[in-house]
C-alpha cells in the first residue's frame, strides 16, 4: 500500500512553484490595475471599464495557461495514477503470496553453527538480552522496507508461540530504556544503537535472571539498505549517532556499524562481575558462577 512521503510532496510543490508564482503575479497585477484605474485617475467610464475588463481577461488567460501547463507537466503523472483503472489482488493471490514469503524467509535464515548441541534450547524458559529484542528490525530501507499494511510477529511473541517463556523483567528494562527505534531510511539516517549500559543491570536483576533460567539469547540488530549504506567509520563526518552513556563512546574512530558497540560488548561481557576466560580464544568471558553453557562461540 502506497504511503505519503513528505519529501515527495515537497518535490511536487517545488516543481509547481514557478507556475504558482506566475498565477499570483497575474492576479496581483489585475488587482493593482483595478484599484489604480479609478474615477480620480481616469474620468471616462468607458475607458475605465475597458481597462478593467482587459486586465482581468489577460490575467484569466494567463492563469488558465499556467494551470494547463501544470496539469500537463508536473501533475500529469499524479493525475494519470489517480484516474487510471485500479486493480486489486484477490484474497487467494494474497494468501499464496504470504505463504511464498514465509518460504523465502525460512530458506534465507542464517543459523549459527550448532556446536555442543546448544540448539534447540533444553529448557522452556530463556533470558532474552539486548534492547533489540523488544524492537527488532523487520526489513531494510527503501524498497526493502516493511509495509504497515501487514501485521508482524515480534521476536518475543514468536518465542511465546514456540512454547518458550521469556524473562519479562529484562524486557521491561529495555522498553523502559527506549520504546522507539531511531529512524534509518532513504531520506534520514540516525545510526544510534540503543542499548542499556551494563551499570544499569542491577544485582537483583542479574540474580533473578540466573534464577529464571541458565539459558540466554542475545539479540543484536542493525538496519540499512537502499539509500542508507552502512557506515564504515562511525566517527566519520555526517554520521549521526548518540552514545548510550556519557562515560564513554560506543565507537572509536575507524570502527564500522557492523562491529559491536562498547555498550553491546559490556552487555555480553558483564564487566561489573568477577570473570573467567575459557581456554578457547573464540569463546567469551562470562561472570564467575554462570553455567558453562553460557560459553558460546561467536
Amino acid at each position: 500500500m502506497l504511503q505519503i512521503n513528505m519529501a515527495d510532496v515537497m518535490n511536487v510543490i517545488g516543481s509547481l512553484t514557478p507556475y504558482l508564482i506566475a498565477i499570483g503575479v497575474l492576479f496581483a497585477l489585475a488587482l493593482i490595475i483595478t484599484f489604480a484605474v479609478n474615477k480620480k485617475t481616469v474620468k471616462e467610464v468607458a475607458t475605465r471599464k475597458i481597462v478593467h475588463s482587459e486586465s482581468w481577461l489577460v490575467a484569466l488567460v494567463g492563469i488558465v495557461v499556467a494551470v494547463s501547463m501544470m496539469l500537463t507537466g508536473p501533475l500529469s503523472t499524479l493525475l494519470n495514477n489517480a484516474t487510471i483503472t485500479k486493480y486489486t489482488l484477490s484474497d487467494a493471490t494474497v494468501s499464496k503470496a504470504n505463504e511464498l514469503a514465509k518460504d523465502v524467509q525460512s530458506e534465507a535464515v542464517t543459523l549459527l553453527k550448532n556446536d555442543d548441541s546448544n540448539l534447540p534450547l533444553s529448557g522452556k524458559k530463556v533470558n532474552v538480552f539486548g534492547w533489540g529484542s523488544t524492537n527488532p528490525v523487520y526489513g531494510g530501507t527503501g524498497s526493502g522496507s516493511m509495509s504497515k499494511q501487514y501485521k508482524t510477529v515480534s521476536l518475543l511473541d514468536g518465542m511465546k508461540q514456540a512454547g518458550l517463556k521469556t524473562n519479562t523483567e529484562l524486557s521491561k528494562l529495555y522498553t523502559d530504556y527506549r520504546k522507539d527505534r531511531p529512524e534509518v531510511g532513504m531520506f534520514a539516517q540516525d545510526w544510534t544503537l540503543p542499548e542499556v549500559p551494563a551499570k544499569q543491570y542491577s544485582d537483583k536483576l542479574v540474580s533473578d535472571a540466573k534464577d529464571f533460567s541458565d539459558e540466554a539469547v542475545v539479540v543484536l540488530t542493525r538496519v540499512g539498505g537502499e539509500g542508507a549504506d552502512l557506515p564504515t567509520d562511525m566517527k566519520a563526518k555526517g554520521i549521526t549517532y548518540k552514545n548510550n552513556s556519557k562515560d564513554y563512546d560506543d565507537f572509536q574512530k575507524g570502527e564500522s556499524f557492523l562491529q559491536l558497540s562498547k555498550t553491546e560488548r559490556d552487555m555480553i561481557v558483564p564487566v561489573r562481575f568477577p570473570q573467567r576466560l575459557s581456554a578457547d580464544p573464540v569463546r567469551r568471558v562470562v561472570p564467575a558462577g554462570w553455567p558453562d553453557r553460557f560459553l558460546r562461540p561467536w
